[in-house]
């Protein structure tokens, strides 16, 4: 395979970028190798993914039911066990918001945090509310960090927080409640059916243009790792653009405090599949960014980002597993781990998109 794409790089300098730019294989001898990444990512990944995140949504929605029926103790714990169940599985969906996830904005209302109490008190309290709204005020009272505060962060002790779901105004908390799961699995399953209904055409435009599927999946992952994974899991909250003033609050899963670096780690691994080509239920390794930037004689590349990748995931398992601990007793480490991280993201947005001959398409503001 290395020889034929030297042989198609030596076509693609005599063709102008225009040509580069079309659907056509006579035009565009790359095509087929997108799209065998394409075929790849879409059936062994991307649908996996959510078919994953939908079953886990599932039992989340069970067993909320359940808990609402009987609001015990046990029940509470069997609840949060599949909160942080479905959370885990959510890592490897959210870089994927294109077509019906970004319709919807899916990833806003699923994982928007820090989550805003009074908002989502105001919310049960007055029965007043529309989950369907796009908008921030609303993203910041569902999903999996308004769950979060829900199940932990109504109170210290797990006693005092089953208080507030058989005291007075236990029904609207506990409407409220399945009301966020709801809207959880519905839009869960509306990203799940479009995946299913348009992975033919998805895998099919393997052009080279702004709007072809490869550029897009490419820069909705670079966007992720730097944005979702870099920004807001690290960076934002120890304090990279603010002085490096720590903003506790601003972690993920703030109120379950011990699963912050697992969340992290999660991420990080889903990038390196993705990345890797490999297949969520196995351990295939299909056609891949890898394959490609190293058949494209861009082999260094590809072995700085791999190399990359598992510093930034030594870096963050140095990290207490508790990272409102690790802000408050030690920042530095927090700010190593923001480094390695930062160091994978110009190797993906410059060396990777150059050699791939893909343009970003969203804007930095970050001043990085």
């Amino acid at each position: 395979m290395k020889k034929k794409l030297l042989f198609i790089l030596s076509v693609i300098i005599l063709v102008t970028a225009c040509e580069k730019s079309t659907d056509s294989p006579e035009t565009d001898p790359l095509a087929e190798y997108r799209r065998e990444l394409l075929e790849n990512v879409t059936n062994n990944i991307i649908i996996p993914t959510h078919e994953n995140l939908q079953n886990k949504v599932e039992i989340l929605s069970n067993k909320a039911l359940d808990f609402s029926s009987d609001p015990t103790l046990l029940n509470l714990s069997e609840l949060r066990d599949a909160w942080v169940n479905a959370y885990m599985s959510w890592q490897s969906v959210e870089m994927f918001d294109i077509g019906k996830a970004e319709e919807i904005s899916y990833v806003s209302s699923m994982n928007t945090y820090p989550c805003n109490p009074t908002q989502i008190n105001n919310n049960l309290l007055s029965q007043l509310y529309d989950l369907n709204q796009a908008n921030f005020p609303s993203w910041t009272a569902q999903g999996f960090p308004a769950l979060d505060y829900m199940l932990y962060g109504l109170d210290a002790d797990s006693n005092m927080v089953l208080n507030y779901y058989q005291g007075t105004d236990a029904t609207k908390y506990l409407t409220y409640l399945n009301d966020i799961i709801s809207q959880m699995k519905m839009n869960t399953d509306l990203v799940l059916q479009y995946w299913q209904t348009n992975k033919e055409s998805f895998i099919s435009s393997d052009g080279n243009t702004s709007t072809s599927s490869l550029n897009l999946l490419t820069n909705d992952f670079i966007y992720y790792y730097e944005k979702g994974l870099r920004a807001n899991k690290i960076g934002i909250p120890c304090g990279v653009w603010n002085g490096f003033q720590v903003y506790e609050i601003g972690i993920e899963a703030y109120y379950r405090q011990d699963i912050s670096k697992k969340l992290a780690l999660e991420s990080l691994n889903a990038c390196k599949d993705f990345f890797m080509g490999k297949g969520i239920n196995s351990e295939i390794l299909g056609f891949s960014y890898d394959n490609f930037l190293s058949a494209l004689a861009d082999e260094s590349v590809s072995t700085d980002i791999t190399n990359g990748l598992s510093e930034a995931e030594i870096a963050i398992n140095n990290l207490d597993n508790n990272f409102r601990l690790q802000l408050m007793q030690d920042n530095l480490p927090m700010l190593d781990a923001y480094d390695e991280l930062q160091d994978v993201v110009v190797l993906l947005k410059v060396n990777m998109l150059y050699s791939l001959n893909i343009t970003v398409d969203y804007q930095d503001s970050d001043g990085d």
